[in-house]
């Protein structure tokens, strides 16, 4: 998966992780202990970050560009979320979930800053306030991707005549 960064841009990746929304509550040596197993890794249009099935070991915040999180079907693909510069993704790697649930696909090149969750978990765990503050962020994110795949199913429904045949 594209090129990582090197121990010395293991400042860079604390800089990003701190003025981030989801990391900013962290404290110094956390983020440090966060950063020592993070990277930034560029990316392709085209490259895949994840694919749906394979282990959910990483958490993801997209630094530039834009990805799409598709959900695979017989033969396509349907698209449930966009995410934006600074959006998070693979969440299901905090949530407990073993494996991802979608596919994460560069509709650009892209810049990704590549989280270890376990790492992360640990932390969260260790300091109930900020995991709850965390946890009640990536609920928002969840909870937005369904109202958003609940308001799509609602137009294909409702784009379907009825009537007599």
């Amino acid at each position: 998966m594209g090129a990582a960064v090197g121990k010395g841009g293991r400042a860079m990746v604390g800089e990003k992780l701190q003025h981030h929304e989801l990391f900013g509550l962290l404290t110094p040596k956390e983020v440090e202990s966060l950063s020592n197993v993070s990277g930034i890794v560029n990316l392709a249009k085209g490259d895949r970050v994840y694919a749906e099935g394979i282990p959910a070991s990483h958490l993801f915040v997209l630094l530039k560009g834009r990805v799409e999180l598709r959900r695979p079907a017989k033969g396509f693909s349907f698209l449930v979320d966009e995410v934006a510069e600074g959006g998070v993704f693979g969440v299901s790697s905090l949530t407990g979930g073993e494996r991802y649930l979608l596919n994460a696909v560069c509709v650009e090149d892209s810049e990704v800053l590549k989280v270890e969750s376990q790492v992360l978990r640990r932390i969260l765990d260790e300091n109930p306030a900020i995991g709850y503050a965390v946890q009640r962020r990536i609920s928002q994110i969840f909870f937005k991707r369904y109202v958003d795949a609940m308001e799509k199913l609602r137009s294909i429904v409702l784009a379907v005549p009825v009537g007599p045949t």
